[in-house]
Parts: C-alpha cells; sequence; structure tokens
C-alpha cells in the first residue's frame, strides 16, 4: 500500500558527490650530490650536509660554491670549521661580518694558509662559499 509512495521519496532524495581533496602541492626532491662531491678539490671539502648544490667553480685550487640549506649561518660554519680543524688546519683569524650574514675565516696548517669566506644570501637559504689559497 505504501509502494506508490517510494519512487516519490526516492526522487526527492538528492545524491551529492563531494568534491575531491586537490593533491597535496608536489615539491621537488634535490637530487643527492654525486659521490666524491666536493666544494674545494685541494682540500677535499666535503658540502655542507643535506644540502642543495646550486654551483661550483674551481681555479687554482681556490673555488666558489653555491648551495642552500635551512640551517643558520652559525651552524653551516660550524661544520666547516670542525671538519677543517679535524684535519690539521688552524683557524688564526675569524671575523663576522655584514650583521653576522657573512663569516671571514683564514686558516693555517704548516706553510699554507687559505681565506674561507661563508656568505649567508640575505635570510634566503642560499649560501656562497669561497676559498681562496
Amino acid at each position: 500500500m505504501l509502494l506508490w509512495l517510494l519512487p516519490l521519496l526516492l526522487s526527492a532524495c538528492v545524491f551529492v558527490r563531494p568534491e575531491p581533496t586537490p593533491p597535496p602541492p608536489v615539491r621537488p626532491v634535490p637530487a643527492p650530490q654525486p659521490a666524491g662531491f666536493v666544494l674545494n678539490a685541494r682540500l677535499g671539502l666535503p658540502p655542507y650536509p643535506g644540502s642543495v648544490a646550486l654551483k661550483r667553480e674551481e681555479r687554482g685550487g681556490s673555488s666558489e660554491a653555491e648551495f642552500e640549506t635551512r640551517d643558520p649561518l652559525e651552524q653551516v660554519y660550524a661544520f666547516f670549521h670542525n671538519w677543517l680543524t679535524s684535519r690539521g688546519w688552524v683557524r688564526i683569524r675569524l671575523e663576522y661580518k655584514s650583521a653576522a650574514t657573512k663569516v671571514e675565516a683564514v686558516y693555517q696548517r704548516g706553510a699554507e694558509r687559505f681565506k674561507l669566506e661563508l656568505d649567508q644570501q640575505g635570510r634566503s637559504g642560499r649560501y656562497k662559499l669561497e676559498i681562496d689559497f
């Protein structure tokens, strides 16, 4: 007896399909550094852990490299300083410049000496590392 009411009730029902949720944005995965990649060949200086290399140039033992990391300047510099001192280099001068976005240091081991400049490009996460013998 109520069967005539069923089509009426079904026609009044509206099925709403939920909107699909958009996928999360795709973040590019940094390419790993090739095995044996160094920032300065004369020193064998490795890249900062977890950084993404952007550029590297060598000239007569000196070098210039650019890389990205979200770590603060002091932490990045501490990595390079600790690596160098563990290999017998002694820091003989240290200066923080440009409102603490640049570190200049001079290292010596025996008769060899070089200047290290680590410059944070603003607060962008980009760094430039220069090694001058």
